[in-house]
């Protein structure tokens, strides 16, 4: 018994150490890209990861919604792109309703109105993929409340390890002793 516990300790320490350096790791190389490199948006693998601040995009894509988007060879009428719009200095994911010149013309499916043309190249790529209500969640986890929660809940499992271990590592000692009287 005892030491099927200190394999499932060593088990659950070892989850603890990778999800902290793949945490670490992600946020160092998100800043690196952002202020070292002066990427807005960089890319993990391929893939840019971003939570929709409006609804424009309404049924579809919801504020608090995480996108992941994808670079394409080309973009067709209905996909879904992000793209930068300099004139304002954001980021906007909206529908592709046509072409015009070699430029997208997108709308929001909540919005009446057309967005200016896009070029090509402003397009960071097509959506692929919507997490529900998932940035919400990420906004809890950057704030501090929420970084006092993760930090807490880490600290619960590993010391909860050491307890559990120690109460059975305890009953196992007591059988044993008891077994040899």
């Amino acid at each position: 018994m005892r030491r099927a516990v200190r394999i499932v300790k060593g088990i659950v320490r070892g989850l603890l150490i990778v999800i902290v350096c793949l945490f670490a790791f992600y946020n160092v190389y998100m800043l690196i890209a952002r202020y070292a490199f002066h990427d807005r948006m960089p890319t993990f693998f391929g893939l840019a990861f971003a939570v929709v601040a409006t609804g424009s995009m309404e049924p579809e894509i919801a504020a608090g919604d995480v996108i992941v988007t994808k670079a394409q060879e080309g973009y067709e009428t209905g996909d879904i792109i992000t793209y930068l719009d300099e004139a304002r200095g954001e980021y906007v994911t909206h529908r592709i309703v046509r072409t015009e010149g070699g430029n997208y013309i997108t709308k929001g499916d909540a919005n009446n109105a057309e967005d200016a043309p896009v070029a090509a190249s402003a397009v960071i790529g097509k959506v692929i993929s919507v997490w529900r209500g998932v940035g919400d969640v990420i906004g809890f986890l950057q704030s501090p409340l929420g970084l006092l929660a993760v930090f807490g809940a880490g600290v619960f499992i590993w010391l909860a390890t050491d307890l559990l271990t120690g109460t059975f590592g305890r009953k196992d000692e007591q059988e044993r002793s008891e077994k040899q009287d």
